[in-house]
């Protein structure tokens, strides 16, 4: 499944890794309650749970009006789903935290929020450039710069660029194989998709999202047998939209 969360699919543990700068951007918020919210959200988004994920940086926000990485969390979200008017609050809401307390990192967000104030569908390729150069050795960086490459700049060759980096960074992760197969699908480079989904059922076959992605990979494929086999598989396994993917893709056999 193409959420556009790959950016989320982080491997996350305690709440200390909020600070682990090899793993996650630091954030300002002294909360650990909010933050606790913020590391649930990251973990819904990487389940694909994109409900959840609103629902829990809702909860983090509450609980700390002034967490500037939530809301901007929800506003790039907001923004890479093409909700611009649901964006619009949540720019404005992250842009209200007074910048006097955000690091770096968040600096840089806070520019690549002003940009999209002014025009929701600007290109802020440039401010995740920046976030990557001052966080080169930090896999969230590259995982916000990569969703908004793929989603806001539309720029796949970008987004693969990106995602080959955050391999290096967390050698062997699902969702990054993940992201990166649908940078290439989108690159028309489709045995470099497939590979890169394989890898991805290889090292996550527990996952549903994997075997969804791969009925993806097939679909664009035509081989609409395989792709019902594979989102067959994944709603077997609780993905609810695959079992309307599995018919779609019996529907184009009937067709084809």
């Amino acid at each position: 499944m193409k959420t556009t969360f790959f950016f989320i699919a982080l491997f996350l543990g305690n709440m200390m890794i909020l600070n682990a700068q090899e793993l996650l951007l630091p954030v300002s918020t002294p909360s650990e309650t909010a933050k606790a919210e913020y590391v649930k959200a990251l973990r819904a988004a990487e389940d694909a749970n994109i409900p959840v994920f609103f629902e829990r940086l809702n909860a983090a926000v509450k609980t700390d009006p002034n967490f500037f990485m939530a809301h901007a969390y929800m506003a790039l979200a907001q923004t890479s789903f093409g909700q611009y008017e649901n964006a619009v609050p949540s720019i404005k809401s992250a842009l209200a935290v007074d910048a006097k307390g955000l690091n770096k990192g968040e600096h840089i967000i806070r520019q690549a929020l002003q940009t999209l104030e002014k025009d929701p569908k600007a290109d802020i390729a440039e401010s995740m450039a920046s976030l990557t150069e001052a966080y080169p050795e930090t896999a969230q960086a590259y995982e916000l710069a990569a969703v908004s490459a793929s989603w806001i700049s539309k720029d796949a060759q970008a987004a693969k660029e990106y995602n080959l980096r955050l391999l290096e960074l967390r050698p062997g992760h699902g969702g990054t194989y993940n992201a990166l197969g649908y940078s290439y699908m989108a690159l028309g480079e489709m045995s470099e998709a497939k590979a890169a989904f394989d890898k991805y059922l290889e090292v996550s076959p527990d996952e549903p999202n994997a075997w969804d992605s791969m009925g993806e990979y097939y679909m664009v494929a035509k081989d609409y047998a395989k792709s019902a086999e594979y989102y067959d598989k994944a709603a077997e396994m609780g993905m609810e939209l695959a079992k309307e993917r599995a018919e779609k893709a019996r529907a184009a056999i009937t067709k084809n």
